[in-house]
Parts: structure tokens; sequence; C-alpha cells
């Protein structure tokens, strides 16, 4: 719930753990990080490779065994490839972006993103991949102007709101050029959710 913390919820367990049947205990989510880790060797079981990123690289705790990102067959062939490990641990932030020592050589390491062709990026409002990968120009949700949504101001110079839209914004739609802001459900441009599209299943994408 966006109004309670979990830790608040946490401290006072002895007042609602009555209304669980058959609860005894509580315990909050440890934090964990998806990274993918890039050029590892494909001769590498992924029995070695756990070994080798938690053996030297201190305080790293992997919940399970890496995968490999990609298929057997898209493999073939390649002399390193890239794993997806999930870190946990209070410490698990710190290893992205950061190089991983393995196999006497370190590895470029990066946040995986999970998106789809209804994930709608927040910088140009497109379809189809993640706001941290965008290389289009940013655009705003409200009036479609090329500037940041953040950057937002009123036409007037009278009205001092910045950010978001005011009584005299009129809105447009930078997919459909409507007289709505981007992200409506009711847009014309996006994309149909599962249920529209009953026999199409839904493929995940990733970096």
């Amino acid at each position: 719930m966006e109004s309670i913390k979990a830790t608040s919820l946490n401290s006072k367990v002895g007042s609602f753990l009555h209304l669980i049947p058959g609860t005894v205990s509580v315990l909050l989510d440890t934090p964990v990080s998806h990274v993918l880790v890039h050029g590892i060797p494909t001769s590498k079981s992924l029995v070695e490779i756990a070994t080798e990123l938690t053996t030297f690289n201190t305080g790293l705790s992997l919940t399970g065994q890496p995968r490999w990102l990609t298929t057997d067959d898209a493999r073939a062939g390649k002399s390193a490839s890239t794993v997806v490990i999930t870190i946990t641990g209070p410490r698990a932030s710190d290893y992205v972006g950061k190089r991983l020592a393995a196999f006497s050589s370190t590895y470029r390491t990066e946040r995986r993103l999970r998106f789809n062709s209804h994930t709608q990026c927040s910088n140009c409002h497109g379809y189809g991949h993640h706001n941290n990968k965008c290389t289009n120009p940013a655009t705003c949700r409200w009036c479609a102007s090329p500037h940041p949504t953040g950057n937002h101001t009123c036409p007037t110079a009278t009205c001092r709101i910045r950010g978001r839209p005011c009584n005299h914004t009129v809105l447009r739609c930078v997919n459909c050029k409507g007289p709505h802001d981007a992200h409506t459900t009711r847009c014309p441009s996006r994309p149909l959710s599962a249920q529209d599209k009953p026999d199409e299943g839904e493929e995940e994408m990733t970096t």
C-alpha cells in the first residue's frame, strides 16, 4: 500500500498476525537486483560461473544459479555471451553497473530491463522500449512539445504551475495528436492488451 511502509507494518506484526489463519511469523522481502553480466565465456558451466562470481567479488550473494540470457542455439559458435544473475542482500544495488571479477578478468554489468510491446517510455512516450534505453528526444506527455515532461509550464504569463497541466493547458498526445495526454488508456495509438488479443502470446524482451 502506498500509504503504509512495510517496515512500519512489520513493527506492529502482533496486532494483525491473527487475521491471517495459520500464520506464525512475517518476514520482510530481501532486496534483489537482476543483473546482466556481459562477455562471460560460453565454455564455462553455470556452476563454475556462480562459483567464480561469488568467490572473487566480496559480499556478492546470488539467490540462485545464473542462467544464460540467450538460447543454446543463439550461443552456438560464440565464445562469449551474457548471463543473468539475481543478487540479494543489502548491497544488491551496489553491483549494478560495476565490473565483476571472474576467470582472471572483469566483466561489464548492467541492470536487467524487463519490457514488452505494451511498455510505454517516460521520455518520448512511445511504446515497446524502456526509458533507460530511449534514444529519442524528450517529449512532454501533456502538450507534446519537445521538452521533458518535468519542464512543462503554463503558456500564460500569470500562471506559475510547472511540471503538470493547469486549466490553461491544451492537451495534445504525441502519439495520436488527439486532445489528451500521452498516457491515457483511451488513446487509439495504445497497443492492445492481452485480453483484447486472446490468442496472441506476449514475449518478454530484454536488453
